[in-house]
């Protein structure tokens, strides 16, 4: 708790960040001031690489999972999975058996993980910016899950398109948007097959949720528009998704769920925005 004393322990660990972190920039500096480029960048390869593979690992209700880690982002998100969005995981948890659960704007992959570890759930992950999609896919592997989860570098929205993601390859575990962000442009962008929920559904076989989590800035209204079909499917029972309130497209998303039989039935503020769970009616 904020306030209270470090311990003998706390003080060796901050210690050994410490020292950790001086030695760091020392090595960094060698690589970019004292070596050329192709010894450089052979010796860079090799510590990304072995880097990469040393994953960190994390104890759930339903065992260990083990992260891939990429950045500060990737990494918080990987130590907070249990509490960043505890009523989420407190939905994930009360699926019933043997179900289908599509993850929305997956990122690397927190969520798709923890419902991946029950062995009669299948997961169909979507994320569409590349350097995420990559760490979601390195998570599955990591992890032996990829047998459970089918991780499509994928955007959803309302129609098949190509769109352009507002991002930066260089932030890794970063919330990003295809609209942008006021508060926190990037620079980057990057272009993105998006395809619609019945699209993939009727004409790629996916098979029907049960249950979907929707966690995608700017697009949540047109993600819905583009299942007017799945929604109104009986096998599709609960929807999962992060919703600012106040903002002017929630009564429509609101409306457009209410048109399909869902009512909202939980709420969890966080951080600006609510967790909201609609059940069928």
């Amino acid at each position: 708790m904020a306030g209270e004393p470090l311990t003998m322990s706390d003080d060796r660990e901050h210690a050994e960040e410490s020292n950790a972190k001086k030695e760091f920039g020392l090595l960094r500096d060698r690589l970019q001031h004292h070596m050329s480029p192709a010894a450089r960048a052979h010796l860079q390869g090799a510590f990304t690489e072995d880097l990469l593979a040393e994953t960190v690992s994390y104890d759930t209700p339903r065992g260990p999972l083990r992260f891939t880690i990429l950045g500060k982002t990737s990494a918080g998100r990987a130590a907070t999975l249990l509490t960043k969005q505890p009523a989420t995981i407190e939905w994930i948890d009360s699926f019933a058996p043997d179900s289908v659960f599509w993850d929305i704007g997956a990122n690397i992959g927190v969520y798709t993980l923890y419902a991946a570890l029950r062995t009669d759930m299948r997961v169909v992950a979507f994320e569409p910016v590349a350097v995420n999609y990559f760490l979601l896919a390195a998570n599955c592997e990591a992890n032996e899950l990829d047998g459970r989860v089918d991780a499509l570098l994928l955007g959803v929205g309302s129609g098949r398109s190509v769109g352009r993601i507002e991002t930066s390859q260089f932030k890794p575990g970063k919330s990003f948007s295809f609209k942008g962000k006021r508060d926190l442009p990037y620079r980057g962008r990057q272009a993105a097959l998006i395809l619609s929920m019945d699209q993939l559904v009727d004409d790629f076989g996916l098979p029907c949720p049960n249950y979907i989590k929707i966690d995608t800035p700017g697009m949540s209204e047109a993600i819905l528009e583009g299942g007017a079909k799945l929604l109104r499917r009986a096998e599709l029972r609960e929807i999962h998704m992060e919703l600012n309130e106040e903002r002017q497209g929630a009564p429509a998303i609101t409306a457009l769920l209410d048109a399909a039989g869902f009512v909202a039935s939980g709420r969890h503020a966080h951080g600006g925005s609510s967790d909201l769970t609609f059940v069928r009616r």
